[in-house]
């Protein structure tokens, strides 16, 4: 599984171990090699479910993540952060000219987390086609719209410490994984920095799930930040020359977090320049729903703090599209997130625990 599954096709994998044991003639079907993985990956999630709740409970929530015992740590809402000496100095540096005004930049809302006592937190869905289902009689469904099964992942990062990986059906079931790994791991108390796509309905999600914590933030990835407005002003405008023109404007404004700023200049643009008026207000409504996750990206990065859910993206590579997104592939939802799970088992160095005590350690590691 850990050596064969998770890199190759089941049916390679079964040949290798079938030639391996000399037994090409009769050994073991890749089907069964499937079902066998399958059924283990059902086990992992059963028990990382199982513990979750364990770990809930013991916590003072509800099952489903309802918290019913608030105390001072969930309330603190002011994070650890970087001295104001240090940003100060960190924006002199990355200043592109004088008009650029300190106390604007200072003003912004996202701080400076401290990443001695913060955790980075990258979480995001990755789809893979799902498989059509057989009407009886054997025959296929009438092809319509294409059906995809989703994996939620999550990477957690604590620097100088460690990271993990956690894999799960839906968003909400791994962010009660993620909050139970919190508590495992004794990390209620520092700033938890969630670094998203952006996406309305994954942020809406952490901040219900962790509603009962103050300390958490999030931060919209600059890379979908910019692909966003490329797209939606590709759109809105007559034409890439005068889309590059205002980009070239626009990219500043966002880069050092002056989302008033760069909606005011979205809603100057001349009306000549227009062909679709709807694209460019769905962008500036999306600034404006996202101001409160637009940090000053340029001092972030002068800092050595993180801009960037890059790291989740490469998980989601790592743990399911390497493996489930070739060619002609398409998966069941057990299937998908089974063959997922084995993945971050084998991400997380957890595999020989599990197979030889059926346990986990549950705990960010090297």
């Amino acid at each position: 599984m850990i050596y064969g599954d998770t890199e190759k096709s089941y049916r390679k994998t079964s040949k290798l171990i079938n030639r391996i044991r000399h037994q090409e003639q009769g050994g073991t079907p890749h089907r069964t090699l499937h079902e066998c993985t399958e059924k283990e990956g059902e086990n992992v999630l059963s028990y990382i479910e199982e513990r979750t709740s364990c770990i809930l409970v013991e916590n003072g929530f509800s099952e489903d993540g309802i918290c019913q015992d608030s105390k001072a740590d969930y309330n603190n809402d002011k994070p650890a952060t970087i001295p104001k000496e240090q940003v100060i100095e960190a924006i002199d540096k990355c200043r592109q000219d004088k008009d650029t005004c300190v106390e604007d930049i200072l003003s912004n809302s996202v701080p400076y987390e401290d990443p001695g006592k913060s955790i980075n937190v990258a979480i995001d869905d990755v789809n893979v086609k799902k498989q059509e289902e057989l009407r009886p009689g054997g025959r296929k469904p009438e092809r319509g719209k294409r059906k995809y099964v989703h994996n939620t992942i999550a990477h957690i990062l604590k620097k100088e410490v460690g990271s993990y990986v956690l894999n799960g059906h839906g968003i909400k079931n791994v962010l009660l994984f993620l909050t139970a790994f919190l508590f495992h791991n004794r990390l209620i108390g520092t700033r938890i920095q969630f670094f998203t796509d952006g996406h309305k309905t994954l942020n809406e999600a952490i901040l219900k799930i962790f509603i009962w914590y103050k300390n958490i933030g999030i931060i919209l990835d600059w890379y979908h930040l910019e692909k966003k407005c490329k797209e939606q002003l590709s759109l809105a405008l007559k034409g890439r020359f005068i889309r590059n023109d205002i980009l070239d404007k626009l990219r500043p404004l966002l880069w050092y977090g002056s989302t008033d700023m760069a909606v005011a200049y979205l809603e100057e643009i001349s009306k000549d320049s227009i062909k679709d008026m709807g694209a460019l207000d769905k962008l500036i409504a999306y600034l404006k729903r996202n101001k409160p996750y637009i940090p000053c990206y340029a001092v972030r990065k002068e800092l050595g703090l993180c801009n960037s859910s890059a790291i989740g993206e490469k998980m989601n590579d790592l743990v399911v599209s390497e493996r489930q997104k070739h060619n002609g592939m398409s998966w069941s939802k057990s299937g998908s997130v089974s063959l997922a799970t084995i993945t971050a088992l084998k991400r997380n160095k957890e595999s020989d625990k599990w197979f030889e005590e059926k346990e986990l350690d549950f705990k960010l590691a090297a």
